[in-house]
């Protein structure tokens, strides 16, 4: 089987990994989204806990190849980019898994949260320093603009650490198993998200600064300090 560079194909091949994901995974009869599904090699198993499965796989080849492994009626594979990839058919919300290529990390995190209304939950691989940002707790070096993000809309959670050996092509970093689960409404609503969003990015865009010379886009700073 022939890898993509540039889609960032790292399989998960180790065994014993591919079966703690699967048996980490709390599936009850749901419909599933399987993005990248690869080689099959958790494909197979997700097919047979899933009600109805859809894999997304960007790679027309690899496609080919899992028609071939998997036919079957309650699977059905579909060859598309899954950041365009459209939610909007599905009758209830389904759970997300995939091993995530490391290169559109960030891009899916935001996909994830502009679709939430079709998804209960996730379980995802990625990088282990992208996960560990997405699961910080504050006061953290890790706590950062991406852990406020998600953790406004969804409860994250590391489930295990994966080394890179475990992957083929072996990847540059180690990986982490999470899991994310949306709230049905933000524990905390803000009267203007993008505002709130504008305004962390700022705060932590410099780090090393005093907070008000960082948020010095939204006012002076006699204004800022008053409001501070």
């Amino acid at each position: 089987m022939r890898f993509k560079k540039s889609f960032g194909q790292n399989f998960l091949r180790d065994k014993r990994f591919v079966n703690r994901v699967i048996s980490s995974m709390e599936l009850n009869g749901d419909i599933v989204i399987e993005i990248g599904p690869g080689s099959g090699q958790i494909t197979r198993h997700l097919a047979h806990k899933a009600r109805k499965l859809y894999c997304v796989e960007k790679d027309t080849n690899l496609i080919s190849l899992l028609k071939e492994r998997f036919a079957s009626d309650s699977t059905q594979f579909i060859n598309s980019d899954i950041l365009t990839f459209d939610l909007s058919f599905l009758k209830e919300k389904s759970v997300v898994f995939g091993n995530i290529p490391f290169n559109i990390s960030n891009r899916l995190i935001r996909y994830l949260i502009i679709n939430r209304e079709f998804i209960k939950k996730g379980y995802f691989t990625f990088q282990k320093e992208f996960a560990r940002k997405l699961a910080a707790s504050f006061h953290t070096k890790e706590y950062g603009y991406l852990s406020c993000l998600i953790q406004y809309y969804a409860d994250v959670k590391i489930i295990f650490d994966i080394p890179r050996s475990a992957f083929y092509p072996v990847p540059g970093v180690d990986a982490s198993f999470i899991t994310i689960k949306f709230f049905d409404k933000p524990q905390v609503r803000a009267k203007n998200e993008d505002f709130l969003f504008k305004l962390i990015r700022n705060a932590f865009s410099a780090r090393r600064k005093k907070i008000i010379n960082a948020l010095l886009g939204f006012g002076g700073k006699e204004y800022i300090s008053r409001v501070l």
